[in-house]
């Protein structure tokens, strides 16, 4: 089993060079100038194709699905991947967007990899074998008093968008700092990494979150649904966060799933 994560690891990161080196060439193009949706439409798609066609070769009768590649897989293993985690901060020219791929097996994360795709970077992590932003290990942060705690949210655009303005209100001043940031993979390694301590958003994707959730857990930290539950696939209401916050954060929070 070790051996076969270690090589799905290493696929899992060609595929995510792959898929952010193309995504780079179009932030770095002049789509920007027409039509500003069709160009992140655009680059989507070609990431998109660009990990499937890689998995695909490599893994031929591997279930790959993520975000415009149908309904759940019915099968217990598969791959699950974001073509373009954060477009919104891709269609305004902010570098800060991802790519995540992800390999599940009976509906736990075994392999996750989230990159950086403006600075060619890789979170990755391995089940039971710790997480890394390229060679440095990650450790989540041990604050354990909200006052002092730095939290991002996200709002996203669907029906969690306005509860997650209430939960926000309803902790701004109970912590250190609030921040709002939109690709909400690379949010969740943030809080793996130990730059911040929580992340909660309310309208998640399974794509947005499988990848970063095996990452932060081997960080020490701890993803859930806003109730303290495990996350499943139709989960959308989520708390990340270096595990000492969890209990006091979902308390607060709960009411607002």
């Amino acid at each position: 089993m070790a051996v076969d994560l270690q090589t799905r690891l290493q696929v899992a990161k060609q595929a995510s060079f792959i898929s952010g080196d193309e995504l780079r060439r179009q932030f770095e193009g002049e789509w920007h100038k027409g039509d500003r949706d069709k160009g992140v439409l655009e680059a989507d798609r070609v990431s998109r194709e660009a990990i499937r066609i890689f998995l695909s070769q490599v893994y031929p009768r591997e279930v790959i699905w993520g975000k415009q590649m149908g309904e759940a897989p019915a099968s217990p293993s598969f791959w699950v991947v974001d073509s373009l985690n954060g477009a919104e901060n891709f269609a305004t020219g902010d570098e800060h967007f991802a790519t995540t791929v992800a390999w599940v097996e009976n509906g736990e994360p075994l392999v996750g990899v989230v990159s950086v795709p403006s600075k060619r970077c890789l979170y990755t992590a391995i089940k039971g074998g710790g997480a890394f932003f390229q060679d440095t290990r990650l450790t989540a942060r041990t604050t354990s008093r909200l006052e002092d705690s730095y939290v991002l949210t996200g709002f996203g655009h669907g029906a969690g968008r306005d509860r997650g303005f209430e939960a926000a209100m309803l902790i701004k001043d109970k912590v250190r700092q609030l921040k709002t940031r939109e690709a909400p993979a690379l949010e969740i390694c943030s809080v793996a990494a130990g730059i911040h301590d929580a992340f909660l958003h309310f309208d998640l994707q399974p794509w947005e979150w499988v990848a970063a959730r095996l990452i932060l857990e081997e960080a020490g930290g701890k993803l859930t649904d806003i109730n303290n539950q495990p996350m499943k696939l139709k989960s959308r209401a989520a708390l990340a966060s270096n595990g000492k916050l969890h209990a006091e954060l979902t308390q607060l929070l709960g009411g607002h799933a």
